[in-house]
């Protein structure tokens, strides 16, 4: 018998032939605003998690209770809706469109030939158009997505607490549908690297092993149901977790071992089946430039080589003069003024100073921007489960009912692993001016005036392309001002996404091992052994998206100042940083030709 769901999808489908041939007589303005929202509409009731995030009405409520559908049938709807998507846009007459409606029409253009194109491949592709070709791995799969929304789920009302514990309950049956990906996957060949899969289980056994008391998934909303007197929740959700969840996360963990008796040990996407098809189009999707794998990797090297030169004169101006650029990073990441201790009193004073950094930029953000985001924005530690896969830090953003603000999460596994001259370019990068500054603008600029559908893919190149040139702009209005260490950390946080790309090629196009990526890492980029293996593991999950990082900056640099040049003395910085994050998120090929 079809599930409601499916014949709901079907219906959905029928409205959709109708509201075409409604818009056929429209201007092509209004037709293509009505297809692009039509399309939105389609996505959100296919993506609970999307919805929750993007709609405070009544379809938002209503996506509380449910997760994505994950299983193989899940993806093929998926596929197939973004085939007729890309279909159904090419009907419109881009010609005939007003400039701000053609931005909208390349963007939708470009999403759904990704969306389509990964989609007939193996793997996933999130939110940001970032493809994976591993289900579950290190950092992706719902066990490693999904903990930290739960640790911030809203549980106030009655309505919230049966949503939240409907959601914990659907967490089981995605982590099935997902172990059905990983089987339908393996069965054509694609299993991740034996070192992945290590990590990855030893994860998933953190998860389970916690316990329902201490787990992320339960502690603060059974907490927080406590204090709005729903005390059933805290035993209800232990008992989820329990009789479902764990069992679910022992046969995940289950199938995962299964592969490692015939998993390789090559690090890169060429050993799958049509591995490079995929690394162009991993690269692209992240990119959203169309520059091949090999010119890509010289731009990387050619970048490395800027990069070092202008770090040697800083470490230089410092008394740091001997040796390759590397071993004096690697001398500055041992020096004691930089180093807290291994325990949760050096925890506690990262978590500190990162307060006092994120305050001392923030009263200088008005040189570069008209409009300033709002100051809530939470650092904390990242989930301890996950520590072992997690980047140094993430940021979350808020969502759609403002339930909780932005999060800066830090990994605070080894503290002695983030000495403070690398911290403030990394909260520059995930709060202000970088994620959270870009989300809250575009948030108060637009509101409810922008068009959902602007919501409905984030672009690596924009999203972390903006984040690192933040990295950037923070200097320039005076972040690192009497600060000539923090200043070293922001280039070198540039020489290591400059590395990125040179690592990131190798190991996918140029077929290096972990072991040769790894090694260039830390000889060259100067960076800690055990922080280097962890990022180039990341880079193994998520071909490509390292990429993103430096090609977003190099392109918003380049079209600013195309735009200086133009503009002349007319040219006002808080002005232009307004136009681009009014506008939202866009490829950078767009990019390019709306904002020099």
């Amino acid at each position: 018998m079809p599930r409601r769901r499916d014949l709901m999808m079907g219906a959905g489908a029928l409205a959709a032939a109708a509201a075409t041939r409604a818009v056929a007589g429209a201007d092509p303005d209004s037709a293509l605003g009505a297809l692009l929202s039509r399309h939105m509409d389609e996505y959100l009731a296919m993506s609970p998690e999307a919805a929750t995030s993007a709609l405070n009405d009544a379809r938002g409520k209503a996506a509380r209770w449910k997760l994505d559908d994950r299983s193989p049938a899940g993806k093929a709807r998926a596929t197939a809706a973004a085939r007729r998507w890309r279909a159904e846009l090419k009907r419109i007459d881009r010609a005939a469109l007003s400039p701000a409606m053609a931005i909208d029409y390349d963007c939708a253009a470009f999403s759904y030939e990704m969306l389509a194109e990964v989609g007939a491949l193996y793997g996933f592709q999130d939110h940001a158009l970032r493809p994976g070709p591993y289900i579950v791995s290190q950092m992706s799969g719902a066990y490693y997505w999904l903990p930290q929304r739960f640790a911030h789920a809203a549980v106030a009302t009655r309505d919230d607490a049966d949503a939240y514990l409907s959601r914990l309950a659907a967490f089981a049956v995605t982590l099935d549908q997902e172990r059905a990906r990983i089987a339908e996957d393996a069965a054509a060949g694609v299993r991740p690297p034996d070192f992945i899969l290590a990590t990855t289980m030893g994860q998933i056994a953190e998860l389970r092993d916690t316990g329902p008391a201490g787990s992320s998934l339960v502690k603060g909303p059974a907490a927080r149901a406590d204090a709005a007197g729903l005390h059933d929740v805290g035993p209800a959700a232990r008992k989820i977790f329990e009789t479902q969840i764990a069992p679910a996360l022992d046969r995940q963990a289950a199938a995962l071992a299964a592969l490692k008796a015939r998993a390789s040990t090559e690090a890169g996407v060429w050993r799958l089946p049509r591995g490079d098809e995929w690394y162009a189009l991993g690269l692209r999707s992240n990119t959203t430039v169309a520059t091949p794998p090999e010119e890509m990797h010289q731009l990387g090297l050619d970048t490395f080589a800027r990069m070092s030169a202008e770090l040697d004169g800083l470490l230089k101006a410092q008394g740091l003069t001997q040796g390759p650029v590397g071993a004096r990073l690697q001398a500055l990441d041992v020096d004691p003024r930089f180093l807290k201790t291994n325990d949760d009193a050096g925890r506690a004073e990262i978590l500190a100073y990162a307060h006092l950094r994120v305050a001392k930029v923030q009263a200088l953000l008005p040189k570069a921007f008209r409009t300033l985001p709002d100051r809530d924005m939470l650092i904390e530690r990242a989930p301890i489960a996950i520590q072992d896969g997690a980047p140094g830090a993430e940021y979350s953003g808020p969502p759609a009912d403002g339930s909780r603000p932005g999060v800066i999460s830090i990994n605070l596994k080894t503290p002695s692993e983030l000495p403070t001259w690398r911290i403030p370019t990394l909260l520059h990068h995930e709060g202000d001016p970088g994620h959270h500054l870009q989300g809250a603008v575009f948030r108060k600029t637009r509101g409810d005036r922008a068009p959902l559908y602007k919501q409905f893919a984030q672009y690596s190149a924009y999203v972390e392309g903006w984040a690192h040139y933040a990295e950037r702009l923070a200097g320039e209005i005076g972040a690192y001002e009497d600060d000539p260490f923090g200043k070293i950390g922001a280039v070198q946080a540039a020489l290591f996404r400059a590395a990125r790309i040179v690592v990131d090629t190798g190991i996918h196009h140029k077929r290096w091992s972990r072991a040769e990526a790894t090694g260039w890492m830390v000889e060259n980029a100067g960076e800690p052994v055990s922080s280097a293996q962890r990022e180039i593991d990341r880079y193994c999950v998520y071909p490509g998206q390292a990429c993103a990082f430096m090609v977003g900056r190099l392109e918003l640099v380049r079209v600013r100042e195309a735009a200086k040049a133009r503009q002349g003395a007319a040219f006002d910085v808080r002005d232009w940083h307004e136009a681009v994050l009014r506008a939202g998120p866009v490829p950078m090929e767009v990019l390019g030709r709306t904002f020099s």
